[in-house]
């Protein structure tokens, strides 16, 4: 049986008049909580991956003096790394250990709380993209999972089931509204900032921005931080 491990990290306190610092270390797993997951024959086991990234790479997380090897489970919106003795962990999801960089790609994971586009709050992790005064643009990474559909005619076939990758989430930072989806349309933009309808219709139709494009999301991010 496949086994999964909670990490756990022991807590160094460094005494000073007015603060106290915290700094973690990886303990033995031998002393962590561990998970259990049933194993999946190859017969049932679903088609694509949770991963966007399979391997393992190197990353830096927050707070956590070693660097470790990780990669992100997309599905479960949760990440994993591996032990000396070849252990699978799994992180603890609390902001302690927020963001988390990956060394090749530099691409920035942010643990942070945020809401979708019916107004549900989230917590979860988010790739940091742009930063600018207040203003941020971050994305999440999105796989879909279909379950196995058994054929009912014999003119039918059964569909085995499997992991999709499915379009990225783009959201928009900003200290007044917290963290929402990016908007979409003119409409949206414009009812998260009515008092600056004039400055913003303006610079959409100056410069034809597409909601669509990173590189349009990124002026719109430009635009909002100089208002």
């Amino acid at each position: 049986m496949k086994k999964h491990f909670l990490w756990i990290f022991s807590i160094f306190t460094m005494s000073s008049v007015a603060q106290v610092n915290l700094k973690y270390e990886v303990l033995d797993p031998n002393r962590a909580g561990k998970i259990f997951r049933n194993p999946l024959s190859e017969k049932s086991k679903p088609k694509g991956s949770p991963y966007l990234q399979q391997m393992f790479a190197g990353a830096k997380v927050e707070n956590v003096s070693q660097k470790t090897f990780m990669r992100y489970n997309v599905y479960n919106d949760e990440f994993e790394f591996m032990t000396a003795k070849n252990d699978t962990l799994i992180l603890d999801k609390i902001e302690d250990f927020s963001p988390i960089i990956f060394a090749g790609t530099n691409k920035k994971y942010k643990l942070v709380a945020y809401t979708n586009s019916t107004g549900k709050l989230f917590n979860g992790y988010l790739i940091d993209c742009y930063e600018k005064s207040g203003f941020a643009l971050l994305k999440k990474e999105n796989i879909t999972y279909y379950e196995e559909r058994i054929a009912k005619t014999s003119l039918e076939v059964n569909l085995p089931s499997k992991y999709v990758k499915s379009e990225d989430t783009f959201f928009l930072k900003n200290q007044e509204h917290g963290i929402s989806e990016f908007p979409a349309t003119k409409k949206q933009l414009l009812k998260l900032f009515p008092e600056k309808k004039q400055v913003i219709e303006a610079f959409l139709k100056e410069y034809k921005i597409s909601f669509s494009e990173d590189s349009d999301r990124i002026r719109i991010v430009d635009l909002l931080a100089t208002l």
